[in-house]
C-alpha cells in the first residue's frame, strides 16, 4: 500500500481555504522538473468551514475542480488558519522523553481542551542560547470534518499541513526573525518567526473592500493585534526580529504599511510589501505546500492523524472482544510453546558447550584418581610416627623427672621406649598418664634397673589406624 502511494506521488493537488476562498493548484514532477498543470480560485459558501455544516459541501469543491479540469485525487491541504491554536514554551536542556512530557503538561495547561482531542505539531526556536517550542494545535473533530468534506469531493488527503510556513521567507534562519501579516478576505493572519521556527501565531477577523471605513477598521484591528503579539514575544527571541512583511489585498496592504511605518521604525523593524495582485497568500500557500510535498514527501508541520495499517483495519472491521481475546490467547500459547522449545534447545546447546570445554580436564583427573587408588597404600599422609611421638611426649612430665633415651617403632603399631626416672613415684605417674592416652594399649614395663635414677624399658601398642 505504501509503495503504491509513493508511486502516485508524481502529481498532487494543493488546496487552501483561507477566507472562504478555494485555491487549488495541481503540480506534477516530471523528470525532476516541477510544473503547475492546472489551477483555480473560487469563492465558497460563507460558513463552509463551520464544524456543524454538512460534509456534502464537498460537492461544491468537486464542481470547482471539475470546471478547472483537475482530476488528480491525492491532495495536500492547508489547515484553515482560524482553526490553529498556538502555545509557546521555554524549555531547558532535557532528554527527548522528558521534553515530550513537559510539552504535554504545558499543552494540558495552555490549550482550552484535552490534548487527546487535539492534533499537535511543534516548531523549535533557538536564539541567544535559549530554546522555545511553539505548539500548534487543531481540534481532531475539525480534522475529521475536513476529511469528510474532502472524501465527499472524491479527494484523498495525504497531508494536512500549516500553510503559512511555506510562504516565501516566512520562517528564515536564526538571527533573521520576521513578522508576516497576510491580509485575506474575512480574516488576517499574523505570524512571528525567530530562531529558525515559529514564535507566535494568531488570526483576526477583518473585511476587505474599497470602502475607506472598512479598510480603516481593518488597519486598526491588525495594528492592535500586531502590537499585542510583538510585546508578548520573549525578549530573547524578539531581538532577532528585523522585518515586517505585508502581503495580501493591495489597497489594504498599502494603507497598512503607511499606518504601521512609525511604529515599525520605533520597534527596529523594516516594513516590506510586494504588489502582486494576482498572487494572493491563499494561492501562494496552495502552490507552496504542493511543491514542498512533491520535493520532500512530507510536511514540516503535519496535522494528518496516523493512518491505521491493514491489520488494524481488519481488527476494526471484525471487532469482537471474544475474537480478540481468543487471538491473543492462541498467540500467547504459540509464543510460549515456541519459547519453551527454544529455551530447551538453548540449554542443551549450552550444556554441550560447557562439557566440551571441560572434557579434557575431566579425563586427566580421572587418570590421576585411578593412580591414587592404585598407589594409596604406599603413601601415608597422616604423619603416623610423629603422632606416636607426640602422644608419648605429652604424657612425660615437664620437670624432667622422667626422660626417654630411645624411641623405637616396630611395624605399624608396636612401640618401645627406654629411659630414666629420678624415683619410682615419678615413673608411676608417667605410666598413669600413658594409660590415659586412648591410643596406647597393652602398656607393659619390660625392665627396671637401679634405684636413683631408675632405668626402664616400656612397650605398648598404638591402636590408631595406620594410614588414616
Amino acid at each position: 500500500m505504501k509503495w503504491i502511494l509513493q508511486k502516485r506521488m508524481n502529481s498532487v493537488v494543493g488546496l487552501n481555504f483561507t477566507g472562504g476562498r478555494l485555491s487549488a493548484f495541481q503540480l506534477a514532477c516530471t523528470r525532476g522538473k516541477m510544473e503547475t498543470v492546472k489551477s483555480t480560485t473560487a469563492d465558497l459558501s460563507v460558513d463552509f468551514l463551520q464544524v456543524k455544516n454538512d460534509p456534502k459541501k464537498g460537492r461544491e469543491i468537486r464542481s470547482h475542480l471539475d470546471a478547472a479540469g483537475i482530476r488528480e485525487r491525492h491532495c495536500v491541504v492547508a489547515i484553515p488558519e482560524s482553526w490553529v491554536m498556538s502555545l509557546s514554551t521555554k524549555v531547558p536542556e532535557l532528554s527527548t522523553e522528558d521534553l515530550t512530557s513537559l510539552l504535554q503538561l504545558e499543552a494540558e495547561r495552555g490549550f482550552p481542551c484535552d490534548p487527546l482531542q487535539l492534533q499537535i505539531a511543534r516548531s523549535v526556536c533557538h536564539e541567544g542560547g535559549v530554546t522555545y517550542v511553539t505548539q500548534l494545535a487543531v481540534r481532531r473533530e475539525q480534522i475529521d470534518y475536513l476529511t469528510a468534506i474532502l472524501e465527499a469531493a472524491e479527494l484523498k488527503p495525504v497531508s494536512f499541513c500549516f500553510g503559512p510556513s511555506v510562504l516565501p521567507g516566512a520562517i528564515p534562519a536564526a538571527g533573521e526573525g520576521r513578522i508576516t501579516i497576510a491580509v485575506n478576505p474575512r480574516e488576517t493572519m499574523l505570524m512571528v518567526s525567530s530562531g529558525g521556527g515559529i514564535t507566535a501565531f494568531r488570526t483576526c477577523e477583518t473585511t476587505t473592500g474599497p470602502e475607506s471605513m472598512a479598510n480603516a477598521a481593518n488597519i486598526g484591528v491588525v495594528a492592535r493585534q500586531l502590537r499585542i503579539t510583538f510585546e508578548q514575544i520573549p525578549v530573547e527571541l524578539r531581538g532577532g526580529v528585523r522585518t515586517l512583511k505585508l502581503c495580501g489585498d493591495e489597497p489594504t496592504v498599502r494603507n497598512l504599511a503607511g499606518s504601521l511605518g512609525g511604529w515599525a521604525r520605533a520597534a527596529g523593524l523594516t516594513v516590506v510589501h510586494e504588489d502582486k495582485p494576482d498572487r494572493s497568500p491563499g494561492n501562494e500557500m496552495a502552490e507552496g505546500i504542493a511543491t514542498r510535498w512533491l520535493k520532500t514527501g512530507s510536511s514540516t508541520l503535519e496535522f494528518l492523524p496516523p493512518r491505521p495499517n491493514r491489520w488494524e483495519v481488519l481488527l476494526a472491521r471484525h471487532n469482537s472482544k471474544r475474537l480478540t481475546l481468543s487471538g491473543f490467547v492462541l498467540g500467547g500459547v504459540v509464543v510460549l510453546t515456541l519459547g519453551a522449545f527454544a529455551w530447551q534447545e538453548y540449554c542443551r546447546w549450552s550444556l554441550r558447550s560447557e562439557w566440551g570445554a571441560m572434557q579434557p580436564q575431566v579425563t586427566d583427573l580421572n587418570a590421576v584418581q585411578s593412580l591414587i587408588r592404585d598407589y594409596h597404600p604406599w603413601y601415608d599422609t597422616s604423619f603416623h610416627s610423629l603422632s606416636i611421638l607426640r602422644g608419648v611426649t605429652t604424657s612425660f612430665p615437664d620437670n624432667g623427672s622422667v626422660t626417654a633415651k630411645s624411641f623405637e617403632i616396630h611395624g605399624p603399631s608396636g612401640v618401645s621406649v627406654t629411659g630414666t626416672a629420678q624415683d619410682n613415684a615419678a615413673l608411676l605417674r608417667t605410666l598413669d598418664q600413658l594409660r590415659k592416652t586412648k591410643e596406647i594399649q597393652d602398656l607393659k614395663v619390660e625392665q627396671i634397673r637401679g634405684k636413683t635414677p631408675l632405668q626402664f624399658t616400656l612397650s605398648f601398642r598404638w591402636s590408631k589406624n595406620y594410614g588414616s
